[in-house]
């Protein structure tokens, strides 16, 4: 188990752990994106909730109506015709989704 004294504050880490900085975590992360493409149930785990709710609350919803719009024509939301299932650009649609978290109505 490491130890990391500042002044006299000591906090062990086991040995399982590593401590990084937060930059090298959010490039982790964000490699873990890249090339990725979720389904509607991919984000709803990611979000906690049912798919219905994603399609609800987020994709069909008129607040963020333009927004989705803007990100198909970007190609970070997929929609194909008729019952073609949705399809989202990782690296890109999960910021959105962290900027956006406080506007989804959660109740």
């Amino acid at each position: 188990m490491s130890k990391v004294s500042l002044s006299n504050l000591e906090i062990s880490i086991p040995d399982n752990l590593v401590v990084i900085p937060k930059t090298e975590l959010d490039r982790l992360w964000n490699d873990e994106l890249v090339g990725r493409m979720w389904g509607i149930t991919d984000v709803a785990k990611r979000l906690g909730v049912s798919d219905k709710w994603v399609r609800n609350e987020i994709l069909y919803n008129p607040r963020f109506k333009l927004e989705i719009e803007n990100l198909k024509l970007q190609g970070v939301v997929i929609k194909g015709p008729g019952t073609s299932p949705w399809r989202f650009q990782a690296s890109k649609f999960g910021p959105w989704l962290d900027n956006h978290i406080q506007n989804f109505k959660w109740s």
